[in-house]
């Protein structure tokens, strides 16, 4: 028999969540907001789930660790200087047709690996030309969301951002089961399809863009202007880039922790799953909005506390139990990217928002690549737990130095609501 009251508070406790999840879901309402949503979530599945085979297939064929790791690193160069180049045409084009071209692109190449048999060289090649795809598609949706979602951009960038968590451990989980019960090809093949769909979801959504056709002034100099000029875009950059550089150190030494703590291959498994699974639970908290002060000096508190806990827990060699609370921590730091990514992008002009945006991205590609070969390095001169330690206090720092900059007496821009929607251009 239940506790008197219990009840009570079950049906509160899940009231609140109904009510959580429904203001999360609210932006499906929107019908571009929803095809763009599905076209999202099907091609992350399958864009995982090619990830994971690109890198089982290389490793069979080569038996090389650095080999199987160039699969991650082809994925990445796209983002670096010609990503930024490639960015503008986010703001040069409508938004829409650059993701429907994109996607395109995307699927026949992945469907040419699938129905080839080329040789590693020639198949890192293939993915990395198909992987330049990428940077003018996330500017293009970068650019594009803020407009289609209005006033509810924050819960809309929670629920893409949660769904690309799930999508995920799912990619991970069937592109291993597809290349174990049916060969790399049908995965390949499948993402190659994936692209496709996401396209015919893309082309049914209203059409926006950042600027006028007839304007052709310059691009990259003003989105660097943009980035620079205002303080909480500046914090926000600065703490998400240090704080998901700690997510992707873990990340990386998952294997080797798997093996300093004598687990195996499903330990290994085990942890794997643990960062994604606290950005999901994460995401399900986060505000969906509020001022951009206050949100500004929620993703440094955040990052300032979860970080810490992680160095306490990396820094003691802490058992099983709390390594993955160390984890759990870590993980949770991927989805400071919401709250401080709908800063950013309302205080950024929105004729320049992709270019901007296609900017971020390769930075934070490059913290992330520099996290993975510092933590390597670090875990082979001294221990893995010492690594993962040393990792966490970049985060701690950048959040640390970013509230005392938010703490300062001075302008930081009036604290504009992210619940301001912003015009929508109907050109295409």
């Amino acid at each position: 028999m239940p506790a008197p009251g219990s009840c009570t508070i079950d049906g509160v406790i899940m009231g609140r969540l109904r009510r959580r999840l429904g203001r999360l879901t609210e932006p499906l309402s929107d019908r571009s907001v929803r095809r763009l949503w599905y076209a999202r979530t099907v091609s992350e599945a399958g864009n995982w789930a090619a990830r994971i085979a690109l890198t089982l297939y290389v490793f069979a064929e080569t038996r090389n660790p650095l080999a199987a790791a160039a699969v991650t690193t082809v994925s990445l160069l796209p983002h670096l200087g010609v990503g930024q180049l490639l960015g503008t045409l986010a703001d040069r084009f409508p938004h829409r047709s650059v993701m429907v071209v994109s996607d395109l692109v995307r699927g026949l190449l992945f469907l040419l690996l699938a129905v080839t048999d080329l040789p590693v060289p020639a198949l890192l090649a293939v993915a990395f030309v198909a992987g330049l795809a990428d940077p003018p598609f996330s500017a293009a949706y970068s650019a594009a969301l803020p407009q289609l979602a209005g006033d509810r951009y924050l819960a809309a960038q929670t629920l893409f951002t949660g769904t690309r968590q799930a999508m995920t451990l799912l990619g991970f989980a069937v592109g291993g089961l597809l290349v174990a019960t049916a060969g790399t090809s049908v995965a390949l093949g499948l993402n190659g399809l994936s692209f496709f769909v996401g396209a015919l979801f893309i082309a049914g959504i209203r059409p926006t863009r950042s600027r006028d056709a007839a304007d052709r002034q310059p691009l990259l100099r003003p989105a660097v202007r943009a980035l620079t000029s205002d303080r909480l875009i500046v914090v926000s950059v600065a703490v998400v880039t240090l704080g998901t550089l700690l997510g992707m150190s873990v990340e990386s030494l998952m294997v080797a922790y798997a093996g300093h703590l004598h687990l195996g291959p499903t330990g290994a498994g085990l942890l794997a799953t643990v960062p994604p699974v606290a950005a999901i639970a994460t995401a399900f908290f986060l505000p969906s909005d509020g001022e951009h002060a206050r949100l500004v000096r929620l993703v440094c508190g955040t990052v300032a506390t979860m970080a810490t806990i992680s160095f306490a827990v990396f820094a003691f060699d802490s058992p099983l139990p709390l390594v993955l609370v160390g984890f759990l921590a870590a993980g949770a730091l991927d989805v400071m990217t919401v709250p401080a990514g709908a800063v950013i992008a309302q205080r950024l002009p929105q004729a320049s928002r992709g270019t901007a945006f296609s900017f971020l991205e390769g930075l934070l590609m490059v913290s992330h690549a520099g996290g993975a070969l510092v933590a390597g390095a670090l875990a082979t001169g001294t221990s893995v737990p010492t690594a993962a330690a040393v990792m966490t206090l970049p985060a701690v720092a950048s959040a640390g130095v970013g509230l005392l900059v938010l703490a300062r007496p001075g302008r930081v821009g009036a604290p504009v609501p992210v619940a301001v929607p912003v015009p929508v251009a109907v050109q295409d």
